[in-house]
């Protein structure tokens, strides 16, 4: 569904009900367009940057996880109560109270009188007061765990078991994001828009989504023992709805990451989100991975849209407040970054997206070095091919990605990609959409050469390919 730039940051007044809008030219094939490309087509993509899109608040029918997405609608107001939020006593170390192995983990907090009141009131919806809101988990650093990171939980029974030993291990981890907002150019009343966060290094990063902090001057960070700080934003990488914060601190508990090459994910597999939907701090879901590979798109402004590929897909209780938060796997170690729901209610609806850590990674150590992200171009527009145009092109079934235009002065033009020709491996991987292929050239760096195998005129060939660099 689409998604509002504003709407998102916009935090309820009692009563309200979220709104969510939707995008009935959707379900399409990937749409990666920088400027200057087919963008007002809507149907093709230039491999590299943001893609095009409509803007039609108009709710469809629900149809596929390639329809625009709504970011998670900003939860209820919620003070940050300055007066709890002092040093803290560190948490300690326990043994789980299972049979699933041996966890080093902290100690589940009391809830707060504010929350429990609220609750007891039933005021859900409205402001909760006390409540802090939000908690997210990422990535840790290139330069490996970070000393003070809780260890991998080792998992040896039933899954019902391992989460409250994997809640444990991760919460320290998760830390909550106040952006104030001023709605109107307001200076005064202002309400703040709140996020998640994850340590990413010991030494004071913190990953979040690029669409928490977009356009913040004031950012403060939570601790999850009830510590506030002063955040710098250090960097957003806007393609892939990624950002980095630090905060002057140097013995964070970092989270522990999974490696996706050595121990890739599986459809089926058991996850666990960590996040504070509707400003209900650390709240603990699980579910599995329901995809992978998806492609996600959001509307943008100017009509142009930011298309992210190969996102996860959970069926893991996402809700707004959520986002940006964790997805990690049944040992604790982080697998995704919360960022998008599939919904009509703006509530959850069994259809989560998250970022990967794979590409959280990537986006992180280039912002924390640099600044800023280099995005490779390879200089194409293109779609997904169709059972029609398999059968047309001879293949034995719908695979990869039909060239429709190529950009002049790129990679792709001066190796001499063609209109027509049918991009079907990268570096002798297989590609089964134009999704894939945004996310395998996403995931090199400009300069890098790449092996593209194609089908032209109903024969294979290959030709090498060296990326360029998409304009910032």
């Amino acid at each position: 569904m689409s998604y509002d730039r504003e709407e998102w940051r916009r935090p309820w007044r009692s009563g309200d009900t979220p709104v969510s809008f939707g995008d009935p030219g959707a379900a399409r094939a990937s749409t990666d367009v920088i400027p200057g490309s087919a963008e007002a087509t809507g149907s093709s993509a230039v491999v590299s940057g943001a893609g095009a899109g409509s803007d039609q608040r108009t709710t469809p029918p629900l149809t596929s996880a390639t329809e625009p997405i709504a970011r998670f609608p900003q939860p209820p107001p919620s003070g940050w109560d300055e007066s709890s939020a002092g040093p803290g006593s560190p948490v300690g170390s326990v043994r789980p109270p299972d049979t699933t192995g041996t966890v080093d983990a902290p100690e589940p907090r009391r809830s707060r009188g504010g929350l429990l009141g609220a609750l007891v009131g039933g005021v859900l919806g409205a402001a909760i007061g006390t409540a802090a809101t939000l908690a997210l988990v990422v990535p840790g650093g290139d330069t490996g765990p970070s000393p003070v990171s809780a260890p991998a939980i080792e998992v040896d029974g039933d899954f019902g078991a391992v989460v409250p030993a994997v809640a444990q291990a991760v919460t320290p981890s998760v830390v909550t994001i106040d952006v104030p907002v001023t709605p109107g150019g307001a200076t005064i009343n202002a309400a703040p828009a709140l996020g998640s966060g994850v340590i990413y290094r010991s030494d004071g990063y913190i990953l979040t989504n690029h669409h928490v902090v977009e356009g913040a001057s004031d950012v403060r960070v939570r601790l999850s023992n009830g510590d506030v700080l002063d955040a710098q934003i250090i960097g957003s990488d806007q393609l892939n709805d990624l950002a980095v914060l630090l905060v002057d601190r140097t013995d964070l508990p970092a989270v522990n990451l999974r490696d996706a090459v050595d121990d890739p994910l599986i459809v089926g597999e058991q996850v666990v989100a960590i996040g504070s939907p509707f400003g209900l701090d650390a709240s603990v879901t699980s579910g599995i991975i329901s995809a992978l590979n998806r492609e996600i798109r959001v509307d943008e402004q100017d009509n142009a849209a930011l298309v992210i590929p190969s996102v996860i897909q959970t069926d893991a209780a996402i809700n707004p407040g959520n986002s940006g938060g964790a997805l990690v796997d049944a040992r604790g170690r982080l697998v995704g970054i919360n960022t998008a729901i599939l919904t009509r209610t703006g509530a959850s609806q069994g259809v989560g997206f998250a970022v990967s850590a794979e590409q959280a990674v990537v986006s992180a150590d280039q912002l924390i070095q640099d600044g800023f992200v280099r995005h490779p171009l390879l200089g194409i527009s293109g779609i997904d091919v169709s059972p029609e145009t398999a059968e047309e092109f001879g293949l034995a079934a719908p695979r990869g990605a039909l060239v429709d235009a190529v950009q002049d002065d790129t990679g792709a033009a001066e190796a001499g990609i063609r209109p027509g020709d049918i991009i079907v491996e990268v570096d002798g991987e297989p590609l089964a959409t134009m999704s894939e292929l945004v996310a395998e050239v996403r995931r090199r760096q400009p300069g890098e050469a790449i092996d593209l195998g194609l089908i032209r005129d109903g024969e294979e060939l290959t030709v090498a390919v060296t990326l360029g660099e998409r304009p910032r």
